[in-house]
């Protein structure tokens, strides 16, 4: 794998954030009927992906649930992923939250619990902080547990535009790389003109990981890299070694199988996708329900076609 291919301009108290090849948002696995965290499964997930080559995970991002963790809940998936990967790829803990105060303990919580960084998505419910608000919001959370944060864009009504990443760049010292999601590449070409020279850039979308690699991103941070770390490695590696025709042809692997996937239910259908590949995971919080027949006949069909359904 090829990690740092970029030099930035930025950095707090001498950190930089690597933030190169496939950084897979794990999925958190919770127990049939209680939905309590089963650490038993989330160490063996973490194994997985460790043996995978992967150099960094994400923790309790949106694949992994993180929007309805409490303060504790947090502190305990980060612990379990930070002690059975031992040092061995750095753990990113995600943070979602509606203010401040509530990403702060958040944030703690993962800090505490041994996270090298955070991935913090904006708050977002219903109202649009300002661009001061932002930056006051980004500053306030990296002083209190002195990590590294990654912002995650992806809210559609908290949706940073280029010129407002651009200031909370400058202004807020602690954020040091962009996650730019939401299916937009316009967004991420123009946060890779303005901003690429300043912090790294990562994609968070899915459908166009091998367009958004040929703009140069830094890594990708989607469901599909927790779910085929492997594949979207090698896709990530063909197009940086210029091998195009390798590149498209997993592309168009993949891509059926995400379209099989994304929705609503994703968190869900995920889950049903490992188990095809014997990594069992448990289930999606309530109110998101398990796949019906059709979506699983679906999900089923699309790795069959892809050739990703072990015999």
């Amino acid at each position: 794998m090829i990690y740092m291919t970029h030099t930035f301009s930025k950095s707090h108290n001498g950190v930089q954030l690597d933030l190169s090849g496939i950084i897979p948002p794990m999925v958190t696995a919770f127990r049939p009927g209680t939905e309590e965290l089963d650490e038993d499964l989330i160490r063996a997930e973490t194994e997985f992906l460790v043996s995978t080559g992967v150099h960094s995970i994400v923790v309790g991002g949106s694949t992994g649930e993180g929007q309805g963790l409490s303060e504790d809940e947090t502190y305990q998936l980060n612990k379990a992923v930070v002690d059975q990967a031992a040092g061995r790829v750095n753990v990113i803990g995600g943070v979602i939250a509606d203010t401040t105060i509530e990403t702060i303990r958040k944030s703690e919580a993962a800090r505490n619990a041994g996270v090298s960084s955070l991935q913090v998505t904006p708050p977002h419910y219903l109202w649009a902080p300002s661009v001061e608000g932002l930056v006051q919001h980004f500053t306030r959370v990296g002083d209190a547990v002195e990590l590294p944060i990654l912002i995650y864009n992806v809210i559609p009504w908290v949706d940073i535009d280029v010129h407002a990443m651009n200031a909370i760049i400058d202004d807020a010292p602690w954020v040091l790389g962009v996650k730019q999601s939401g299916g937009d590449m316009h967004k991420v070409a123009d946060m890779m003109a303005l901003l690429h020279s300043k912090v790294p850039i990562t994609t968070g979308i899915d459908d166009l990981l091998y367009p958004t690699f040929t703009l140069g991103v830094d890594g990708a941070i989607t469901c599909m890299t927790s779910v085929f770390p492997r594949e979207t490695s090698e896709l990530y590696t063909a197009v940086r070694n210029g091998d195009h025709e390798t590149a498209l042809s997993i592309h168009q692997r993949l891509l059926p199988v995400w379209r099989s996937i994304e929705g609503s239910t994703m968190t869900a259908n995920a889950k049903y996708v490992l188990s095809l590949l014997g990594r069992e995971n448990g289930v999606s919080r309530s109110p998101i329900l398990a796949p019906d027949e059709d979506r699983r006949a679906r999900i089923r069909s699309a790795l069959e076609t892809s050739g990703l359904l072990p015999a």
